[in-house]
Formats: structure tokens, sequence, C-alpha cells
């Protein structure tokens, strides 16, 4: 499933007509269907095509992931949208951006549209690569984000930069922060669990004791808000497992908004018939860099921060009536979390 906030370009058009656009290779039968079925609803209700969308109004696609990608094959990131997302930073060596939810960070299968596809593209139009040298070195996102998780992705545009950057993260150099809507209200704190992927499913199964393949997951959670039956997080990654955050909120009673995979399906029906919104709460937030970061030096004790997507930030406001602020996450006295992780959210 897929959520999509209407822009102020996107505006003005027939909802039908975006969606031709959006999802390209779509004959106008299976749109019109999908719109008869309920499967594509305007702010939460049945359209029948006619309707006028306007700025700030949601789209939610019920479809899986490999549908949306099979009617997008070779069409830029969202209709009318902008063909790059939001750069936070750039040098020589890096390149930071905001990875709205929707885009994948490494393609799937060939042709995906992804992060990945999408920098090369980007440094040869504003003129920083040239053809010739993608024979030698690609640029490429060195972290990973699900498709419907928002936020930092950084990049290493140089082999320098990918090397050092990568060697940043993989040492837990680098820290990492994301925003969260979760069920429920843990206590903050770091959280201590075991993790196994299970390939079969592509979840990861989680338990409070070791296990054969398992692997350690830690994870500290502050609470900013809480009302209701949600709270707001401030979550940093200690180690970093696949669907680390998703899977630990879940293990402890307190699943990610909206989460398909390890959310409450009545909580997640709720939100989507209540908010319009069809994906998991979760974003990367902020990253911020040691004080010795090698030669790349300018990144040194530097924070970086993504703003957040405006479906939470009208989730913040309207449901838990609050703003988010910066709490700080205090590692405890004396907190050894003990070998190197490669990032993988």
């Amino acid at each position: 499933m897929e959520s999509l906030t209407v822009t102020a370009r996107e505006g003005g058009q027939r909802i039908d007509k975006f969606l031709k656009k959006y999802l390209n290779e779509a004959p106008p039968s299976f749109v019109y269907k999908m719109l008869r079925k309920k499967n594509i609803t305007l702010n939460g209700k049945r359209a029948d095509g006619s309707e006028r969308i306007g700025e700030g109004d949601v789209i939610c696609l019920y479809l899986s992931e490999e549908t949306i990608a099979k009617f997008r094959s070779g069409q830029e990131y969202g209709s009318g949208r902008p063909h790059f997302p939001e750069v936070i930073y750039e040098d020589e060596d890096v390149l930071f951006l905001n990875k709205p939810p929707g885009l994948l960070t490494q393609p799937a299968k060939r042709g995906d549209l992804s992060v990945a596809s999408l920098l090369p593209d980007y440094l040869a139009r504003e003129g920083k690569l040239e053809a010739g040298e993608l024979r030698a070195f690609r640029p490429a996102p060195l972290n990973r984000l699900d498709r419907n998780t928002s936020g930092l992705v950084l990049c290493g545009t140089s082999l320098r930069g990918s090397q050092e950057l990568a060697a940043l993260i993989a040492g837990r150099g680098v820290r990492k922060e994301y925003l969260v809507i979760a069920a429920g209200e843990p206590s903050p704190g770091i959280y201590r669990a075991f993790g196994r992927k299970d390939a079969q499913k592509n979840q990861m199964m989680v338990s409070d004791r070791p296990e054969a393949g398992a692997r350690q997951m830690l994870t500290g959670i502050s609470v900013l808000a809480h009302r209701g039956a949600y709270s707001l997080l401030r979550v940093e990654l200690i180690t970093g497992r696949s669907h680390q955050i998703r899977a630990h909120l879940a293990f402890l009673g307190c699943p990610v908004a909206g989460d398909p995979k390890y959310g409450s399906r009545a909580l997640n029906l709720a939100l989507r018939e209540q908010h319009h919104i069809a994906r998991q709460m979760l974003h990367a937030e902020r990253v911020t860099f040691p004080a010795d970061c090698g030669t790349l030096e300018q990144l040194a004790g530097r924070r970086f921060k993504a703003a957040v997507p405006e479906d939470m930030q009208r989730f913040i406001r309207q449901e838990l009536k609050a703003d988010y602020g910066d709490v700080e996450i205090e590692r405890a006295p004396g907190f050894d979390a003990g070998g190197a992780d490669q990032p993988d959210n």
C-alpha cells in the first residue's frame, strides 16, 4: 500500500488523470476498477475518477508494492514531483537527502526507480559527474530505508567519500535517530533483544534470549509525547538489524502505527479511515557524526536533520496535540553495545 499527499503543483486535475500519470503503464480499466472497489481512495472515501484533487488531499493505493512497481516501470517518482529528493547536504564526497515515503533506496529488480538509480542522473545533470566516471565508480546510498520509511539517506559521491562514510557507519560512529508514531506508551530506556531473519517471510523474529541464528538488537527509546492510543517516540538505532525498529517495538507491545507487517490490523484500519494514513509512521530524522571523521573532516561533530513528512506532522498536531522537540536519548553509564553493524532498517 502507498499513501500520496497531493502537492500544489499536482492540484487542480481530475484524480483519474493523476492516477493515469502515476500508474503510467496501467490500463484505464484497471484504474477505474481499483477506484470502484475502493482499492484506491481519496481522503478515505470512494472516488469515481471525476473528482478534482487539491493540495493536501490524500490518495491511498491499497495495492501491493509489486503491483505499483509493475505499473510504474520507468516512471519518475510521482507525477509532477521533483525528479530528485530534497538534498540536505552535499559536498565533493558525500550527499545526504530526505527520501520521501514510497521511493525505494535500492532497486528490488531491474528497472525499479530508487535513490540508487536517481543519484547518478542527478549528479550528471548538475555537472558533478562525467559519464565516463561510472566505469570505475558508481555513487550510491550507504544506508537503507524501507520503501515507506522516510528520511535521511547517506550517499557516497566519490570513491573516498563512499569508503570513509561506509567505515563510519559500519563502525557505529554515526548516531542514527528516528521519529516514530507508535501504539501504546513504552518506558524510556535502552532495550535489548535478539532477532532472527525469516527470509521466506521477509520478517524479523524477535526473542528476549539468544537462539540459533539470532543476533543482538539494541534500541534506545525516548517518549516525546503520549495521548490516547499513540505515542511520539525518538528511537536510536544502536545496532542496525533489518526491520529493527519495527520488529523491536512490536515485540515490546508498541508497534509502529500503520505498519502492515508488524503492526496492529485494528489500529491500522482506524488510522486509514480517520487519518488517511496507509504506511508505517517511521522517519529517519537525524544523524550525528563523531568528532573524528577521518578524511571527511567537514562532517566532524555535525548533526543533520530531515524535515518530517506532512502526513506525520498532521497526525502529531491533530491526534497527539503536540509539537515534537529535541529530546536527547542518553545512554546508560558504562553501557557497551559491542561489535559493529551494517545498518539496514
